[in-house]
């Protein structure tokens, strides 16, 4: 019987670092992709509730103008006004009271307006909000998104 000596000791334990570094950067990567994802998962949310709203409004302002003929116009607001700029409807003014107090609940720094024209019957709703989350403003075109609300939503809609 021969005996043979092994020199090379310990090399288990190098397989055994070089495995957990390969496990590290993986799992690093694996939480990178759940934080992007958590990220993505609340702006999605947050458009789908501005969404929301701006169909609200919209709805609101066409219940209204079948009712009394021509009060559309009434939901004009302006940024940052808290109620109807035009027209004596007081329908119109709680209503846009609502919405924007809703707007403000459910968005972060959240603020809407509306502007109506009358010749093509059309009223243009704008959502803003401030999504901290976000790298890069995530803004749409027609919205003026300053600093503080880098996020906006628009939609326009026969009234």
């Amino acid at each position: 019987m021969t005996r043979h000596s092994y020199l090379a000791r310990g090399s288990s334990l190098l397989e055994v670092l070089v495995t957990i570094v390969i496990m590290t950067i993986g799992l690093l990567g694996l939480a990178k992709l759940q934080v992007s994802n958590l990220r993505n998962h609340q702006n999605t949310l947050y458009r789908a509730e501005a969404t929301f709203l701006a169909n609200d409004i919209l709805d609101s302002m066409r219940v209204l103008n079948n009712v009394t003929h021509d009060q559309a116009a009434a939901y004009a607001v302006a940024p940052g006004g808290s109620s109807a700029a035009a027209g004596p409807s007081s329908v119109a003014i709680e209503d846009i009271e609502t919405w924007k107090g809703r707007i403000a609940q459910a968005l972060p720094d959240g603020d809407g307006h509306v502007e109506f024209d009358a010749d093509s019957r059309t009223a243009r709703i704008w959502i803003e909000w401030d999504d901290r989350r976000s790298s890069a403003p995530d803004c749409e075109a027609g919205c003026d998104c300053s600093q503080t609300r880098p996020a906006c939503f628009t939609t326009e809609g026969g009234v």
